[in-house]
C-alpha cells in the first residue's frame, strides 16, 4: 500500500481506538432533515465577498447569474434565464421572472448592475481591464454590459459565475447601498452584522457557534422552488473537522454526510458500507486536473524541444499512480476531466497525439533522441552536455507528500536515460519564488489550477504572462492564436484554436502532464442519497467554502432523503490528538524556512489555498 495511504489507515484505526467524540456542540436536529458537511477551519467569517469560510455563502445564500459545473464544464442558467451577445460589444443578460430577495423584495436588473459595480468599488474585480465601459439597465429583467472595442469574449463568460478571481454574487442594493464597499471587505458579517446577509438563495445563515459549526436553514419561500424544486435538507450544518483522522471517524460513525477529506475510503467502507465516492471502484476519488512537470525553457538544455520530448517519453505515469499518489492516467495535453470530455472528440485529440505527441514510458526512443542530440554518456553512465554531466534540479514543495513521491519516481525514471536528478524541497513560498525567478530546472505544479475553459487553461500556460507559465515558455504563434481565440464565441472557431494550441503543446512540450490528480470526496448514503458521481455528474464533489457556484451548491440541492427518521443528539468533546494523523487537507504554509517534512498533500485537497496563488503573484523574470 502506498505510503501516505498507510498513514490514513493508521489514523482511522487510532480514531476507532481512542473513540474520537462527535464534533458538533450539544444540539438536536431531526437527522432526516439535517445534512452534515465540514470544513478544516472553524466558521469564523461569513463575509460573502472575501474571507468567508462558511460553505454555501456563495450559491446557497447569495446567488450568481449562472452556476458552473466544473466536472462537465457547463454553465447552468441560475438568476439569469439567458445571455447573449446582441452586438459585438454588448452582452445582454435576461433575468428569470419572479426573482426575489429573502426579505420578500424583488430582485431586479438594478441589483445586478449595483452588484458588479460594487465588486469593482471594493477592489476585488477590475471589469474595465476586460474592456467593460458601462452597465446599462434596460428594464427590470434586462441588463446590458457594454464594452469599448472588441472584448475578451472567452474571459467574460467566466464572469457569469463566482469563484477565484472572477464573477460576482448578486447582492441587494437596498441592503448594501449604505455600506462603504471599502470597509465591507474587513467585515465578518457575524453578530449584529448578520442582518446584512439577505440573499436570494435557498438557505439563510441561521447560527454560527464560534469554533464549532455553522448552521444554514432552508428558505422555504425561495424563488427557485418552482424552477428547480424545493431543497430536501431543512438544515445544512457545517462542522469543524480539523484533520483527516477526525473526518474518517465521523464518516465511519455516520455523523458526517459529505466532505472533501483525504481518508482511506476502502478501509472506511468496511466499517460503514453506506460510504460512496465519485467512482465505484479504485481510485474512487475523481481524477480532475493534471499535475505537470515543468521545464525552465530559458535554461539549456531545457530550451531544446527535443530534449524536453525525450524527458516526456521517459515519464511513465502508470508507475507514478501505482507507486505514488492516488491518481489517474493523464492525457498528453493539460486538460482536466471535464474539458477532455467536452473537446477531445471535437478536435480529434487521438489523431493529434498520434501525429505530434510522445509515447509515455518509451525509454528506447527517448535514448535515441538524446543520442541524436549528441548527449553522450560518460564513463559513469551519465549523459553529458557541453562536456559536463547533466544534473537537473527538480523543485517541489517540502510539505507535499504526493509531489515528493512523484518527484522520486521521476528521478528514477530519468536515471534510465543517464540523467541525474536532484530533488530540492522548499516550503511553498520559497518554491513559488524559485518558479517566478526562473531559479530551477524542473518543477511540479498544477496545470493552471482549476480552469473551466480550454482558453483559460492555455492562456494560463502558454501566454507570455500566463499565471501558470512557470517555465517562461514563449511562442509568438501561440500568443497570436490566443489573441484571436479571445475574440470569438463561435464553437467551430474555438475548436480550431484549441486544436492549433494543442498541436503547439505536443510539438514543443513546454511541460509534461505526469498524472491526473484526484479530488478527495466521500458521501454517506444512510440518510441522504442521489449524491453526484461519475454516472450522474449534476454537481461537483468540492465541499469547501468559496466553491459554491463551481458546483457545490448544485450537489447540495440535488440530494434526496433516504426515508430515515432517527433523531441524533451530538455532544462536544476535545478531539484526541496523535502524532500519527493522516495528511492535512490544508494548503502548505509559506514560512521562510525550508522544511524537510513531507506530510501534506498538494493535490486538490489543498486547492482552497493554492488555487488563488498564481492569480495573486505577479510574474517576475530575471
Amino acid at each position: 500500500m502506498k505510503r501516505y495511504l498507510a498513514v490514513a489507515v493508521v489514523a482511522i484505526m487510532l480514531g476507532s481506538l481512542f473513540g474520537f467524540a462527535s464534533v458538533s456542540a450539544a444540539s438536536t436536529y431531526p437527522r432526516n432533515e439535517t445534512l452534515y458537511t465540514a470544513n478544516s477551519a472553524p466558521p469564523t467569517n461569513a463575509n460573502p465577498f472575501s474571507g468567508g469560510n462558511i460553505i454555501g455563502l456563495d450559491g446557497l445564500i447569495f446567488e450568481p447569474l449562472a452556476m458552473l459545473n466544473f466536472m462537465t464544464g457547463q454553465l447552468k442558467p441560475w438568476l439569469a434565464e439567458s445571455w447573449k451577445w446582441v452586438k459585438p460589444n454588448v452582452f445582454e443578460v435576461k433575468l428569470r421572472p419572479g426573482l426575489k430577495w429573502q426579505d420578500g423584495k424583488p430582485l431586479t436588473a438594478e441589483d445586478v448592475k449595483f452588484s458588479y459595480e460594487y465588486y469593482q468599488e471594493m477592489g476585488l474585480r477590475n471589469w474595465t481591464k476586460l474592456g467593460l465601459k458601462e452597465i446599462k439597465v434596460v428594464d427590470n429583467r434586462t441588463v446590458d454590459f457594454i464594452f469599448s472595442g472588441t472584448p475578451n469574449y472567452q474571459l467574460w463568460q467566466l464572469q457569469l459565475f463566482y469563484g477565484w478571481g472572477q464573477g460576482a454574487l448578486i447582492i441587494p442594493e437596498h441592503i448594501f447601498k449604505n455600506l462603504d464597499p471599502k470597509k465591507v471587505a474587513k467585515m465578518t458579517f457575524l453578530g449584529d452584522e448578520m442582518k446584512y446577509l439577505v440573499g436570494s438563495g435557498p438557505y439563510k445563515l441561521y447560527k454560527v457557534v464560534q469554533g464549532q459549526k455553522a448552521i444554514l436553514i432552508r428558505n422555504d419561500d425561495w424563488w427557485g422552488n418552482k424552477v428547480f424544486g424545493k431543497p430536501a435538507p431543512k438544515y445544512i450544518i457545517q462542522l469543524y473537522i480539523k484533520d483527516n483522522a477526525q473526518a474518517a471517524n465521523a464518516f465511519i460513525k455516520g455523523d458526517l454526510d459529505v466532505g472533501t477529506y483525504y481518508i482511506d475510503i476502502v478501509q472506511a467502507k468496511k466499517q460503514n458500507p453506506y460510504l460512496v465516492s465519485w467512482l465505484d471502484k479504485p481510485p474512487y476519488f475523481p481524477p480532475v486536473a493534471p499535475v505537470l512537470l515543468y521545464f525552465n525553457t530559458k535554461k539549456p538544455p531545457m530550451n531544446n524541444p527535443q530534449f524536453r520530448r525525450a524527458i516526456a517519453m521517459a515519464i511513465n505515469p502508470k508507475q507514478i499512480i501505482t507507486n505514488g499518489p492516488i491518481g489517474g492516467m493523464p492525457s498528453e495535453i493539460p486538460f482536466g476531466t471535464g474539458l477532455l470530455k467536452k473537446w477531445a472528440n471535437k478536435i480529434d485529440l487521438d489523431s493529434l497525439i498520434k501525429e505530434y505527441g510522445w509515447q509515455y514510458g518509451n525509454i528506447a526512443e527517448a535514448n535515441k533522441i538524446l543520442d541524436q542530440l549528441g548527449m553522450k554518456k560518460d564513463s559513469n553512465g551519465w549523459r553529458t552536455y557541453n562536456g559536463k554531466e547533466i544534473v537537473l534540479h527538480l523543485v517541489t514543495c517540502a510539505g507535499c507528500s504526493d509531489w515528493i513521491s512523484t518527484a522520486q519516481i521521476i528521478q528514477n525514471q530519468l536515471r534510465a536515460l543517464g540523467i541525474k536528478v536532484v530533488i530540492d524541497k522548499y516550503n511553498w513560498g520559497t518554491m513559488m519564488s524559485k518558479y517566478h525567478n526562473g531559479d530551477f530546472d524542473l518543477g511540479l505544479h498544477w496545470a493552471g489550477t482549476f480552469q473551466p475553459t480550454a482558453y483559460a487553461v492555455y492562456n494560463a500556460l502558454l501566454a507570455k504572462d500566463g499565471v501558470a507559465n512557470f517555465g517562461n515558455y514563449t511562442n509568438p504563434k501561440a500568443q497570436q492564436i490566443l489573441d484571436e481565440f479571445a475574440k470569438t464565441t463561435d464553437p467551430n472557431k474555438e475548436a480550431q484554436y484549441i486544436k492549433e494550441l494543442s498541436e503547439i503543446w505536443l510539438k514543443d512540450v513546454p511541460a509534461v502532464p505526469v498524472y491526473m490528480a484526484t479530488l478527495f470526496y466521500e458521501a454517506n448514503t444512510k440518510y441522504w442519497t442521489n449524491w453526484p458521481n461519475e454516472k450522474n455528474p449534476y454537481g461537483v464533489p468540492i465541499f469547501w467554502a468559496k466553491y459554491g457556484t463551481w458546483g457545490t451548491a448544485l450537489a447540495l440541492l440535488g440530494v434526496k432523503p433516504t426515508g430515515g427518521s432517527a433523531t441524533v443528539t451530538h455532544t462536544s468533546s476535545q478531539t484526541q490528538t496523535s502524532t500519527n494523523t493522516a495528511t492535512s487537507t490544508q494548503a502548505p504554509t509559506s514560512s521562510t524556512t525550508t522544511s524537510k517534512s513531507s506530510k501534506g498533500i498538494c493535490g486538490p485537497a489543498a486547492i482552497v489555498g493554492l488555487a488563488v496563488v498564481p492569480l495573486l503573484l505577479r510574474r517576475r523574470r530575471r
